[in-house]
């Protein structure tokens, strides 16, 4: 059996106030031209389809679009849980409908497992499909005050009846303890109780995860985040973004191997002085730009934006400024807002404003004097 592991989509994303779904779409298609090409047995998306629980149109246009292709074009079984993002309730409407198409969809969490069983030639699959745990939720459906995540896998764990002499996978959507966070993924809890120890996994062939956008193994080789399609911060630069193909024999023989697809555009951090960064080659990538100049860049996004439209983030991290600000002594009533400006900047940057800076700023408030004229 050869099936295909993914996760993290985050249909409807906005990284600083951009929509992604131009780019979704795109490595979307990508993803259907490989399945077109490679047709797998299998499908699994291990939750977060969506990035919050109320997507926009546009991302569940995309999703139905998507599912439709894959399910009913290519008839590709595809199995689906929530994760922290997704409406379990939304993702859920018409699953008994849908799983007679073969597109098993587990949103809510209830308490037994959903089990579902394909064969080869080897015999017996076993697809376990347990949505994001939410521990308040837990609590509720058992009636058990349970004390941290660990105790609630083991516990639906115990109750699955697992048989070890069969091939069973596990989907879900959990922070197992060991492995690597990225600052795209929201924070599920303070402190450690969302946390699952990696032991408790020890019963499956294969633990098919999502949450964590970095694609990575933890502890064991049976214990599997596909990542996230797209790189969803600055700090998923270095990532390399894709999905799994599992290849599954005879029990105990599994082999991994990753497929990634090159996105529209890059997520990439610049770092230089303004002279030398406005030079380079026009980029429609999206970047993090780190000036290293001491000095003030007047207009530096302006003008970094008209060669790189897609710069997102913008840092100064050489342009210190004074600890100790002292409070004014004069009467800022006798005074000229650019005077006030003037004795603010010296005692911050401890240095004068130059001709220039100075000149800068006094067209500034003037454009500030005739728009509140203009109002009035």
């Amino acid at each position: 059996m050869k099936f295909i592991h993914t996760a993290d989509w985050h249909l409807g994303k906005i990284i600083y106030s951009n929509y992604m779904t131009e780019d979704q779409r795109f490595i979307l298609n990508k993803f259907i031209n490989y399945l077109h090409s490679n047709s797998p047995d299998l499908l699994i998306i291990s939750g977060d389809l969506y990035d919050r629980a109320v997507p926009p149109s546009e991302a569940v246009s995309l999703l139905n679009e998507v599912l439709s292709k894959i399910v009913l074009e290519m008839q590709i079984p595809t199995l689906i849980i929530s994760g922290n993002h997704d409406s379990s309730e939304r993702l859920e409407f018409l699953n008994g409908i849908l799983s007679g198409m073969n597109l098993h969809i587990e949103g809510t969490l209830k308490k037994e497992v959903k089990k579902i069983t394909f064969e080869d030639e080897y015999g017996p699959v076993n697809f376990y499909l347990l949505p994001y745990v939410e521990m308040q939720r837990a609590k509720e459906l058992f009636k058990t005050d349970f004390e941290n995540k660990t105790q609630v896998i083991e516990y639906y764990i115990d109750n699955m009846k697992v048989k070890d002499d069969e091939r069973n996978i596990l989907i879900a959507h959990e922070y197992v303890m060991g492995a690597e966070e990225s600052e795209s993924e929201r924070p599920l809890s303070i402190g450690g109780s969302e946390y699952v120890e990696p032991s408790v996994f020890n019963k499956f062939d294969y633990v098919a995860l999502g949450h964590l956008h970095r694609p990575q193994k933890v502890k064991n080789e049976n214990i599997n985040y596909s990542g996230s399609l797209l790189k969803y911060s600055f700090s998923e630069v270095n990532h390399i973004k894709g999905m799994n193909i599992v290849k599954m024999k005879e029990k105990g023989n599994v082999e991994i191997d990753k497929i990634s697809f090159n996105p529209i555009r890059e997520m990439k951090i610049i770092k230089g002085m303004f002279e030398e960064i406005i030079k380079k080659n026009p980029s429609d990538n999206y970047l993090q730009i780190v000036l290293e100049d001491e000095e003030p860049i007047f207009d530096a996004i302006y003008k970094l934006r008209a060669k790189f439209p897609n710069v997102l983030s913008l840092e100064f991290p050489n342009q210190q400024i004074s600890e100790n600000i002292f409070s004014l002594d004069k009467n800022v009533n006798d005074i000229s807002p650019l005077e006030i400006f003037e004795i603010f900047f010296k005692e911050v940057k401890k240095r004068e404003l130059s001709i220039q800076e100075k000149r800068k700023v006094e067209e500034i408030f003037e454009e500030v004097i005739k728009e509140r004229s203009d109002e009035s």
